[in-house]
């Protein structure tokens, strides 16, 4: 690939400085960055309270002054109402900061001025949601903070015993309940170092691996961007840890090949979309909010990353499936131009090791945290020495931090909203109460309850970031599966594959709006592309609640695990050819209803089902063969 095609989604210094408003937003955010990266490096030592004070309070200042306050206004210029609101921001926050000792002091009591100070956080906080996070999350926020307020003049199992204002404060500001809770840590302590690590790795040329080894890997197969396309940004997925922020980086140059080889506009975003989704439940590394899923279940990291594994693998066997029937279907052959140049990629293997670094930590328990820092990003940054080109210079270290300012400010403030969420869920203790009532209307039914907290976590995550959607369903939905019987493991990482395919799902797909803006294809369809090309993502966790031994925990029967995994792949690759209308070459209707069939037969998590479906479709495979045709039907 031509060097100015990989680098087109990377901004010049110049464009970073093109008005006041961004030039003093670069200021704050290189000294956001470098206090997040003081702290990870433990050069600064501060309560997890103080750190989480200032990354909120960074994000908020870095958004009133990027995003105006009408939309309609000049953005390369400060407002007076913005420049108020910096200067307003500073002041709250450094008091939030200052009186933290104070309050610890105090027991659990508060001051007037604490009070004080804690409303106008929460003022803050929504004035930079409603510039920069989905209404709905503000919304919900808003509902369920009334209900804190008058859930006492509700009756039945919603009514609550009343809370005083400095209760209210008390619990969601000043305290590690609510706003500058777990939610909001978890961005302050461990994503924002793997959104440093991700911009990083854009800088350093490591992204440019990735794509060149897809390239090599599938570049000259049918389909071939589609399936480099898959490949590259499963790898970026696993760093970056928002379907968005990936479609950015890595469709700015697969989406305009993949359409050069004959894909549509819409078709080509759809495989970036659901590409980037599943780098986030790809181990070794996942996305950023796995390590605040398994923060939650207190479990180590490594031992989520080994449950979710086969699960992973299955989803993007499913990815690739689609793509190469699609191609079959439309008769595309490969761009032409791969170059399998193995040797250059050999010795540029080096590249890797920052990835090795953080696996290599995580198994040694170090933090994730600390094995981002020191595994990821100093590993990177030496590597970076090696080669003149990817040399760190005054530019190139501006748009690291500027670029991962500007993703971590709206993750930031996600994170907060959605503490006062949980926050209010902890105070009127409403959590277990969502899950009867989910529990009543399934009739307890394992299936019900299964299909039914998807419906949740899905509908709760559209049009958020992913580790916000995450914990919305996670405190809402997850403990309705407990009570039918399904392990805490189980539960959340069933809601955490819904809280990412919510980033490709219609009305709200965040993904597929940013796939459209670089293929000019419809985001509707895309995000209806996006879904029929993860199709597993939808089936996988139902599969692992019922075939338990693909998750890899407790004492595992090898016998039983590869049995279950080759047929639950062959189920979804026929499940894909039985959607994309192809195989080994397109086929008549009433063929892919034969393989929808098979697809359910080998998927049905029962063992003499299972074999009765890979007879069936051993049968298909050789019939196929020796007859070289499949009752063709008409392209579509």
């Amino acid at each position: 690939m031509e060097e100015k095609q990989k680098k087109i989604s990377r901004q010049s210094l110049r464009k970073v400085l093109d008005g006041p408003s961004q030039k003093f937003a670069l200021a704050a955010g290189i000294m956001w960055m470098l206090f997040q990266i003081l702290v990870a490096a433990q050069i600064i030592y501060m309560v997890p309270h103080k750190v989480r004070i200032v990354h909120l309070g960074f994000a908020l200042i870095m958004i009133f002054l990027l995003t105006p306050f009408f939309h309609q206004s000049r953005r390369d210029h400060i407002g007076i109402m913005d420049a108020l609101l910096v200067i307003f921001t500073a002041a709250v926050f450094i008091g939030m900061f200052l009186r933290y000792d104070a309050l610890i002091k105090m027991g659990g009591r508060c001051a007037d001025v604490d009070v004080v100070l804690g409303i106008l956080t929460m003022i803050l906080m929504y004035e930079g949601a409603r510039r920069v996070v989905s209404p709905g999350l503000s919304i919900l926020s808003l509902i369920v903070l009334a209900y804190a307020f008058f859930g006492q003049y509700l009756t039945g199992i919603l009514a609550t015993s009343g809370y005083t204002l400095n209760r209210i404060i008390n619990h969601l500001v000043l305290g590690g309940e609510g706003i500058f809770g777990f939610a909001l840590g978890v961005s302050a302590e461990t994503i924002v170092i793997f959104v440093i690590f991700g911009s990083l790795l854009q800088e350093v040329g490591i992204s440019d691996y990735f794509y060149d080894l897809a390239n090599a890997i599938a570049g000259n197969a049918r389909g071939g961007p589609a399936k480099v396309a898959v490949i590259s940004s499963s790898l970026m997925g696993m760093v970056s840890g928002e379907t968005s922020a990936n479609v950015a980086t890595t469709g700015a140059f697969t989406i305009p090949l993949m359409k050069r080889v004959g894909y549509d506009a819409n078709f080509a975003g759809a495989v970036e979309c659901a590409a980037s989704a599943g780098g986030q439940i790809l181990p070794p590394v996942m996305g950023a909010t796995a390590f605040m899923l398994a923060d939650t279940l207190g479990i180590p990291y490594i031992k989520l990353a080994v449950a979710a594994i086969l699960p992973a693998l299955l989803y993007y066997v499913s990815v690739f499936c689609t793509v190469h029937f699609r191609a079959v279907r439309l008769g595309l052959g490969s761009s032409g131009e791969a170059k399998q140049n193995w040797g250059n990629l050999l010795k540029r293997s080096y590249l890797l090791l920052p990835m090795v670094g953080i696996v290599v930590l995580l198994v040694m328990n170090y933090t994730p945290t600390f094995s981002a820092f020191w595994g990821g990003i100093v590993t990177a940054l030496v590597l970076s020495m090696l080669r003149k080109e990817t040399r760190l210079n005054l530019d190139k270290i501006v748009r690291i931090m500027y670029n991962s300012a500007k993703t971590a400010m709206t993750l930031g403030t996600a994170t907060a909203v959605v503490g006062i969420v949980v926050g209010t869920f902890s105070l009127t203790g409403i959590t277990m109460t969502i899950a009867r009532i989910i529990f009543q209307v399934t009739g307890g039914v394992k299936l019900l309850t299964l299909v039914m907290t998807m419906l949740v976590a899905m509908i709760l995550g559209m049009g958020l970031p992913t580790s916000a959607a995450y914990v919305l369903a996670s405190i809402s939905a997850a403990p309705a599966l407990t009570l039918v019987g399904i392990s805490d493991l189980y539960a959340h990482l069933f809601v955490f594959y819904y809280g990412c395919m919510s980033t490709i799902t219609p009305p709200v797909a965040t993904g597929a709006y940013t796939a459209a803006g670089l293929s000019g294809g419809n985001p509707n369809k895309i995000g209806f592309l996006s879904m029929r090309l993860a199709v597993a993502g939808f089936i996988v966790p139902f599969i692992f609640i019922y075939s338990p031994e693909l998750l890899l925990t407790g004492d595992i029967d090898i016998m039983a695990t590869v049995f279950s995994f080759f047929v639950t792949g062959l189920g979804l690759l026929f499940l894909c050819a039985a959607v994309e209308g192809a195989l080994i070459k397109p086929v008549a209707p009433y063929v892919r209803v034969a393989f929808a069939i098979i697809a359910l037969l080998l998927i049905w998590p029962d063992v003499l089902v299972s074999l009765i479906g890979l007879v069936v479709s051993a049968i298909v495979v050789v019939v196929s063969i020796l007859r070289k045709k499949e009752l063709v039907s008409p392209k579509n």
